[in-house]
C-alpha cells in the first residue's frame, strides 16, 4: 500500500472514532432530556407559584438553573443548577481545538439528579438526589424561606 492510501485509511479510522463519539453524546443527551421531563414539569409548577421579582429560572430540555434573590442583595442570593446525574466514563487523549489542548471526555448516565447549590458569592456544594420528588423536597423549603424573608423585608422596611 502506498503512503497516501495508508494515511487516508488512518484518517478514516480516526473519523469513525469521532463519529462514534458524537453518536454516543447525542444518545446520552436524548436520554437525559427524557429523564429530565418529569422534574422539568415539577420545576415549572414550583416557579409559577412564586412572584417573578424573587425568582429567576432558566429551564431547558435537560438542565435548569434557579436563582432566588431580592434586588442587589448578593449575600442572601441562592441558586441551584440541576441536571440528571452523569459520571465520567473515560478521558481520552488530548486533542487540538481552537488553539487549545482539551480532553475528549465520554460521559455515562448515573442514577438520580445532581444539584449544585450556590449561596451568596462564596459558598457552593453539590447534592445528589435519587428522585425528582427529592429534588423538589429540598428546593421548596429553601425557596420558601428566602421568599418569606424578602416579603417580610419588603413589608417592614419600606421607606
Amino acid at each position: 500500500m502506498n503512503p497516501k492510501d495508508e494515511i487516508q485509511k488512518l484518517i478514516q479510522t480516526e473519523l469513525k472514532k469521532w463519529a462514534d463519539y458524537d453518536r454516543k453524546n447525542e444518545e446520552l443527551h436524548a436520554r437525559q432530556v427524557i429523564r429530565f421531563q418529569l422534574l422539568r414539569n415539577l420545576l415549572d409548577e414550583l416557579i409559577a407559584s412564586i412572584e417573578p421579582e424573587y425568582i429567576k429560572a432558566t429551564i431547558l430540555d435537560d438542565h435548569a438553573t434557579i436563582e432566588v434573590s431580592h434586588e442587589d442583595d448578593n449575600s442572601s442570593r441562592m441558586s441551584w443548577s440541576i441536571d440528571p446525574n452523569y459520571k465520567i466514563q473515560e478521558r481520552q487523549k488530548e486533542y487540538w481545538r481552537l488553539n487549545l489542548w482539551q480532553h475528549k471526555v465520554s460521559l455515562e448516565e448515573a442514577p438520580g439528579f445532581k444539584v449544585k447549590e450556590k449561596q451568596g458569592e462564596d459558598s457552593e456544594r453539590t447534592l445528589e438526589f435519587g428522585t425528582e420528588d427529592e429534588v423538589i423536597l429540598c428546593l421548596a423549603p429553601e425557596i420558601a424561606k428566602r421568599v418569606a424573608f424578602y416579603r417580610y423585608v419588603k413589608k417592614h422596611l419600606k421607606p
